[in-house]
Formats: structure tokens, sequence, C-alpha cells
């Protein structure tokens, strides 16, 4: 028996434009939900960055997370966490790994209620190091997925009837081939692959490469891919491998990629870093994600220093809000409404300074309760000023 493994990943930036946003729910992501819960025998997995989850309720697509509920409310959905704004997960710092983790489910299980409970992890792009493990098996995740070609480098197999665990957490492989030559090929003249020919290729391939053995393949692509990215693949392609996965159930079997923590054993093995779009000379180069952090690209060195910059700043600017907290500020003020305390006056500066380098359009409420708050405290004689974090008085005020 065939086992397979079926992700759907959809995902749209935050910026995305709602014109091209709208065309993309209407070519791909209503008829492509439609199509799984009207399948008996439906087995997705599928990964929804809540970056794609906010825009559709901000767009009025509420129909779309209605259809998703459905599908994970009739089992013909599982769901993987991720990262809540498609963040390349070992390029980044791992207080912003855990923090982009935990607001994607925080924010979808808000939405999805009770049965946004995924298992599985699916890194953004498939970017997967040792640098992530940690915070996918911190964060309470059973498994996490990849692509096989960096594995196959290093391993020269791919496995099909084991499932590989690194420091503790099973990471499944993407079969490269097969989800590419469903997303990507075509035949000589042009015409995509239609679903009947797929399922027939893969059975007839693992049946040669497993020797009649049981084992498991799975396929896994953008969701997009389905209707926007090629125009009709919805029909001509998935709804036809749903009808030759029914005629062919006794060969071939599609199943939640959890399930199959149950179906085979795990072996430790190391997996190399990379991502679904790194190849066998970007890996032995070293260049594990090419198109996110190319060691050739000057605008990636570049841009990756503007991060550096950025990443810098705002724990700063948290260090300043952190400080600006602190109870003294409200002690100060509740001792004596008629006097203006060194301490209460430097934390409503450190306030107002948070407010203009952060969201520049409060500045001016900022200002006006500022001014309030002078009044407020009539006597200014114990004015202070904040200089290298020490309280100064001046007596001139």
């Amino acid at each position: 028996m065939i086992h397979l493994g079926f992700l759907l990943h959809i995902y749209q930036p935050p910026n995305q434009l709602r014109r091209v946003l709208d065309r993309i729910v209407d070519e791909c992501y209503s008829p492509l939900l439609d199509l799984i819960n009207s399948k008996k025998h439906s087995k997705f997995t599928l990964n929804l960055n809540w970056s794609l989850t906010e825009l559709l309720m901000k767009n009025g697509h509420n129909n779309i997370i209605d259809k998703m509920k459905q599908g994970l409310a009739e089992r013909k959905l599982e769901i993987t966490g991720t990262a809540a704004y498609h963040a390349i997960l070992p390029l980044i710092p791992k207080d912003e790994q855990v923090r982009q983790i935990q607001l994607n489910y925080d924010h979808n299980r808000e939405v999805l209620g009770d049965h946004y409970n995924p298992k599985g992890f699916f890194p953004p792009e498939m970017a997967f190091g040792h640098e992530i493990v940690d915070s996918i098996r911190d964060a309470g995740y059973k498994w996490a997925i990849t692509d096989d070609q960096p594995f196959n480098c290093i391993h020269n197999e791919v496995p099909w009837n084991y499932i590989p665990e690194m420091d503790g957490l099973p990471v499944f492989l993407r079969s490269n081939l097969w989800s590419n030559k469903i997303s990507m090929e075509k035949h000589g003249d042009g015409r995509k692959f239609s679903g009947w020919e797929v399922c027939e290729w893969l059975m007839n391939d693992m049946n040669n490469w497993w020797q009649g053995q049981d084992g498991y393949v799975i396929i896994a692509m953008d969701g997009e891919t389905y209707g926007h990215h090629v125009p009709g693949y919805i029909e001509y392609f998935l709804g036809q491998f749903m009808e030759a996965l029914e005629y062919y159930k006794d060969r071939i079997t599609m199943v939640h990629i959890t399930k199959l923590l149950k179906l085979y054993p795990r072996v430790k093995k190391e997996v190399p870093p990379g991502s679904w779009s790194t190849n066998a000379d970007d890996f032995w180069s070293g260049n594990f994600f090419p198109l996110w952090k190319n060691r050739y690209n000057a605008s990636h060195q570049l841009l990756w220093e503007l991060v550096e910059l950025a990443v810098d700043s705002v724990k700063r600017l948290q260090g300043n809000l952190d400080k600006s907290l602190n109870s003294c500020t409200f002690w100060w003020a509740a001792k004596n409404e008629q006097e203006l305390s060194p301490i209460t006056y430097t934390g409503i500066k450190m306030l107002i300074d948070i407010i203009k380098r952060s969201d520049p359009s409060r500045v001016d409420r900022a200002l006006e309760i500022e001014e309030e708050l002078y009044y407020i405290f009539k006597d200014k004689r114990h004015l202070g000023m904040l200089a290298n974090d020490e309280v100064l008085i001046d007596s001139n005020w």
C-alpha cells in the first residue's frame, strides 16, 4: 500500500493588493476548498499562515474561513503550524522565531476555533536547519517537514519506510521529484499532466522502487498552483487525481501526514539545512537558502544588513518601553498631584519618544496628553530630564 501525504501551502504577503487577493480567492481558494470538502476520502494537510488569514478577514472573505473550518471539522483537512508572516526561520534570531510561531498559533486558533489544533509544523519555504529544531519542538509540535534534496545529498537515499528524526523531532521529507512534476512540468506539446496520468505513474514508480512493500510519499506545493498559477488545474489535475485514488484505493490511499507517525518507525538521522528551492549545486556550495540569502547576491547582503539594523533598533525600542513601564512613573504621580516628580517626568518623555519613533501618526494625541498632565501637575519646580539612563535635575526649572 502507498500511503500518500498531500500538503497544500497557501499564503499571501501582508502587503498583497486587494485586487490580487480577490482574484486568487475566486480562481483558487474557493473552488479548491469546495473540491476538497466535496470528496468523501479527502485527507489533505493544509499550511495556513496568519498573514493570509488576516488578509481574508480584513477583505471580507469570511466564506473562505468557513470552508476551512468545515474541512477541519469533517477531518478532510489537517492543519500545520508555521510562522505568522512567512519568515525564513533559520535566518532570523531565535526569539523572533518563537514569537512568530506563537503569534501564528494564537491568532489562527482564535479565528478557526477548537478545530485548529496543529500537530505538524511547516517552516516557510520548507527552509529547515538545526537553528529551528528547538523552537519547533518547544512549541509542542510533533513533526516538521522539509525537502528531500539536501537529505539525499548527504545520505544518498530518500526515506520511504522510515521517518528521519533529528534531536527528537521527526522530520518528513517532501518528494521534490513528484511535487515539481505536478506543479511545474508538462508534456512535450505543452499540455499539463492529468490527475489520472500522475496517479498511475506514481503507483508504477513506487511499486518498482519498493518491490511491492508498503511505503509513503509526500507531495507538497503551493495551493495557488491550482486555478491561479495553472488555470483549470483544480478540475483537470486534482479532481481527476481524487477520482483515480478512489479507483485504485486498494493500492494507494491518501492520509494526513500526522498519521504516518503511527505507521512508520523513526530513525535518528541528520537532516541537513535547505529548502524546497535548494538544489544539489546550491547545497554543495553551502548556499542553503539561495532565494533568500544568497552569498553571491549583493542585494541580499545589503537587505540582511538592513534587517540586522532593524532588529537591533527594535530591541533598543523594546528596552526603552520596558524601562518606561516601571511602577515609579505612576507611584510618584500618586504621591503628590501638585508636584511633577523627575521620575514621572522622565517616564512621560520616554513614552512620548517611543510613540514618536514607532507610530508618528499618534504623536499629536501623545503631545496633547503631555500638556494635560503638565496642567495637572501645577508645580513644575522639580522637573527632571534623562541623560545616560540617569535622572538629572535642572535647578533653573
